[in-house]
């Protein structure tokens, strides 16, 4: 998962699951937030015509409903310039849900959705409120219970000695550890490799540093071991410093140009420039600790502990919109040949769910689309970098 989404997961507030602060209103910061990041349509309701199947759509729709079923029923959230409640949610899922289940036509159900639903856009940026999306996707790599010649990176645990303490109302949990009583900013990347700090805290060893890199940025990952079996790893926690992208880097370097810096072309000038690889992923200060995944899970954990459903899970900030919220995106994806080469790129045209969140993806005007696994999931997430329009649906009142 971009990081899942990095899209790394980030912890906000108070909710276990892992979104964190997913309360409605939880202070003045999340609630203007929330207030700002929607806003009434300017024309008429586009024609809402999804280019993946109903099929999919259904599930995603499920998860999001289990989930908010497990919220306190007198959370509200702002949406479209009013409060609703988490029965109201649901509510605008479930009658969602039972429209496409007769798979109507793009025009019947466009019309009966501006019957039926309120749509409003959200707030992005510049001319038409646009967005800036990024795609993440669930890696698959080889790797080792046992540090071998071969199998010698590792991905850590959660340390025992990284603690998160409240930030205050609607504010961001702050990380470190605690020293004299005091909380303390926890060890750089940097620090904790060339330390060695965490020795002992060892999940699983992978083969190769730019693999390890890969999923700390995606935040999930399958691995295949020794034996043939496969696991999943999944974000657990991260140390709380800065992320500092080193795709800007390489850009302020010199050694490619804005629109090159993409996850492929990055990690191919890892790979080609070995001995610049430690001093480029040192220059990123976060660092991201996993667990073990659900292995029977038809897909990688999203924030609100819920399976992702590719091409209809996204990462957003969980204080700006509705987690579980129900969405309409337009925006572009590749057109790819059979050597995994884009030849070009298409409209995107489908609905999404709220299901993720990630440290790069802040404030209204940022969106992570989860593309799932496998060839053409990589080379759309890795190169994805495009303006889009994102539109959320209520259930009229």
């Amino acid at each position: 998962m971009r990081t899942l989404a990095e899209t790394i997961r980030i912890f906000f507030g108070l909710i276990i699951l892992g979104c964190g602060l997913v309360t409605a209103l939880p202070g003045p910061v999340a609630a203007q937030c929330e207030q700002a990041a929607t806003a009434p349509l300017e024309a008429d309701m586009p024609l809402l015509e999804d280019d993946l199947g109903y099929d999919s759509l259904a599930p995603a729709i499920d998860r999001s409903v289990h989930y908010l079923k497990q919220l306190p029923a007198e959370k509200g959230f702002v949406l479209c310039g009013q409060e609703y409640p988490v029965s109201w949610l649901i509510e605008s899922l479930l009658a969602f849900k039972r429209i496409i289940e007769e798979k109507p036509s793009s025009q019947t159900l466009t019309a009966t959705l501006k019957k039926q639903f309120t749509l409003c856009q959200a707030r992005g940026s510049g001319a038409g409120q646009r967005m800036f999306l990024t795609g993440y996707f669930e890696p698959f790599f080889k790797a080792s219970l046992t540090r071998t010649a071969t199998y010698r990176y590792p991905l850590y645990r959660k340390p025992p000695d990284l603690v998160s303490l409240p930030g205050g109302k609607g504010r961001e949990k702050k990380t470190g550890r605690m020293e004299n009583g005091s909380l303390v900013p926890y060890p750089t990347r940097a620090e904790i490799e060339k330390g060695q700090l965490l020795t002992g805290q060892e999940l699983v060893y992978l083969a190769d540093p730019v693999d390890a890199f890969i999923l700390h940025v995606q935040g999930s990952g399958q691995l295949q071991l020794a034996d043939g079996s496969l696991r999943r790893v999944q974000f657990a926690a991260k140390n709380g410093q800065e992320y500092r992208s080193i795709g800007r880097l390489l850009v302020e370097k010199g050694v490619m140009r804005r629109e090159e810096a993409t996850m492929p072309k990055i990690v191919r000038y890892l790979k080609e420039h070995p001995e610049e690889q430690e001093a480029v992923l040192h220059y990123n200060d976060s660092f991201v600790f996993f667990r073990w995944g659900d292995d029977t899970a038809v897909g990688p954990m999203g924030c609100l502990g819920e399976s992702l459903t590719p091409g209809r899970s996204v990462a957003l900030d969980q204080d700006c919109f509705p987690p579980g919220g129900l969405a309409f995106l337009k925006t572009r994806k590749p057109r790819v040949n059979a050597a995994g080469e884009i030849v070009g790129w298409e409209p995107l045209a489908r609905f999404v769910v709220n299901q993720d969140s990630g440290s790069a993806i802040t404030g209204p005007g940022r969106l992570d689309l989860f593309w799932g696994a496998g060839a053409y999931a990589e080379v759309a997430a890795g190169n994805m970098k495009h303006p889009g329009v994102l539109y959320f649906l209520v259930k009229k009142k």
